[in-house]
């Protein structure tokens, strides 16, 4: 288990503030927050990478030392993969997981190479230098030199940013598959709450280097209350009725006299429609569907329970 402790840093302003969670084995975190809320200066924290001013970090009961007591920074047992990748290009695939076991025997190295690409689907482009392998191999291979001494922690900054949809939804699948078959925590951080949604057991939030409260991805979601956390994972819509301001998501609604709609137009994205409305004060109002709303002219908000 990881258990991180009060964890404050600062630069020429503060960074992170009085950082507090627990990870189980097994468990896969997600943290969401805006571009320069601290989310990568908190991995480099917890990857051994940079020192705190304040608090402690412990794994499985033992603190860590701070990477200023190390003679070299980092932890084996926690590793981070950054948005550079940090591979050797001129190398092959092969060659630079075999780099990340060099201090393995052979008999062993070869096991968990032949492990490591079949895990991860490096197996077929092996001989291909890092350099000329496409983005999505390129972090795949990012991810099996991290695992490759099988550490406690994996830690991944913005794994999704530069990968298309297709390639997003296949390293999910993989993220998954090193869940269980390696058995190690994972700590995922992206600014865009979608992209953890699915594969986190619970979620944070961090803002101007603060920690929310541990959530359910379901209630991170349809918990509206923090609209610019909310605006994170998706489209809300606000609007005012009855003296009353109100918020909800696409998918929040039933056809229903309540919320008189004027339609305006519907775009289609393949798994569903959005349908956009004003409503009589002109607000915008988007609604999701199976086929388009065009003929819709009231509807009620339908919440949905959180947990």
């Amino acid at each position: 288990m990881l258990e991180v402790k009060n964890i404050s840093l600062k630069f020429d302003a503060p960074v992170l503030k009085n950082i507090s969670f627990k990870i189980k084995k097994g468990q896969i975190m997600g943290l969401v927050g805006k571009s320069g809320a601290g989310k990568s200066s908190l991995l480099n924290v917890l990857a051994g990478h940079l020192t705190p001013n304040n608090g402690e970090v412990f794994l499985n009961g033992n603190k860590l030392q701070n990477p200023i007591e190390l003679l070299v920074p980092g932890y084996e047992t926690i590793k981070i993969v950054s948005q550079d990748y940090n591979l050797d290009p001129h190398h092959t695939v092969e060659e630079n997981i075999r780099e990340a076991l060099i201090s393995l025997g052979e008999i062993e190295k070869n096991k968990r190479l032949k492990k490591l690409m079949k895990l991860l689907k490096l197996t077929d482009i092996s001989n291909i230098k890092a350099i000329h392998a496409s983005g999505g191999e390129q972090q795949r291979l990012s991810i099996a030199r991290a695992i490759a001494l099988k550490p406690d922690i994996l830690l991944l900054d913005e794994p999704f940013s530069n990968l298309d949809s297709q390639l997003r939804a296949k390293l999910f699948n993989h993220i998954l598959k090193l869940r269980d078959e390696e058995n190690m925590s994972i700590i995922i951080v992206s600014h865009d709450g979608q992209d953890v949604l699915g594969l986190s057991d619970f979620i944070y939030f961090l803002n101007n280097g603060k920690l929310s409260a541990r959530k359910t991805p379901f209630n991170s979601y349809y918990n509206l209350k923090h609209l610019g956390n909310s605006k994170l994972f998706g489209i809300v819509n606000q609007i005012s009725f009855n003296g009353k301001n109100l918020r909800f998501r696409p998918d929040e609604y039933e056809k229903a006299n309540g919320i008189d709609l004027r339609y305006e137009n519907s775009i289609f994205l393949g798994t569903h429609y959005l349908n956009y409305f004003s409503s009589g004060l002109r607000e915008q109002i988007i609604l999701s569907s199976s086929i388009p709303l065009e003929k819709l002219t009231s509807i009620r908000i339908k919440k949905k329970l959180t947990n």
